[in-house]
């Protein structure tokens, strides 16, 4: 383990993002950002714009989107108008063949995520993807979201093996830089990783090179 390479017999779990990597919830998010704006009083945010900011860290968040409310808040806005937009959500057509795939090889899978639990219960209910996790860390499971390691540190205790045994898999710099400082081997979903795919798809692929 010295040289930092690691083996498939090594590998025992999978960390998966959600939104950007399992479903697409932009639309989703988009409505309901626009609906919490208007309520407020504020103008909607164009497409481009909530596009270009999507799967930054809630601080981030609040100061762009919703100035001087604070993060309880507006998780409690979210909750509140998610659920009528979560028809939005779409399972991008590679997910559920990779999660019945990890599960065939006998991986443990989680999923970490900065949403909120009601939400991620809605949209895994919404999906029926529930039976596909054994674990399910939540911005409410830890005291920092990432890019901050706890969510995938908090994921490998709850499925019992060690952050290099697990791979995570996410669509963002901050996925990347959580699971880098946990120690996870980071894959890159469209973006830069230690590994990088295009294709949820090629996720088994390097499972079985590495």
């Amino acid at each position: 383990e010295g040289d930092g390479t690691v083996r498939r017999k090594e590998i025992k779990a999978i960390l998966f993002d959600l939104d950007g990597v399992l479903v697409d919830s932009l639309d989703a998010w988009h409505a309901t950002f626009n609906e919490i704006r208007r309520r407020e009083g504020m103008p909607p945010v164009p497409k481009g714009v909530f596009r270009k900011h999507f799967g930054i860290p809630p601080e981030q968040d609040i100061r762009l989107f919703f100035p001087g409310k604070t993060i309880p808040e507006v998780n409690a806005l979210k909750n509140r108008f998610f659920a009528g937009q979560k028809h939005r959500v779409r399972v991008f057509p590679h997910s559920i063949p990779v999660l019945r795939s990890a599960r065939k090889q006998g991986l443990r899978t989680a999923l970490i995520t900065n949403s909120t639990r009601k939400i991620v219960r809605a949209v895994l209910r919404h999906h029926r993807l529930g039976q596909f996790f054994d674990a399910v860390v939540t911005i409410q499971d830890v005291r920092h979201g990432k890019p901050h390691p706890e969510m995938a540190l908090t994921a490998c205790r709850k499925l019992g093996v060690r952050p290099p045994q697990a791979i995570l898999v996410g669509d963002t710099r901050n996925d990347m830089l959580a699971g880098k400082r946990a120690g996870c081997l980071t894959v890159g979903y469209r973006t830069k990783g230690k590994f990088t795919i295009r294709r949820l798809g090629e996720i088994t692929g390097i499972i079985r090179n590495i």
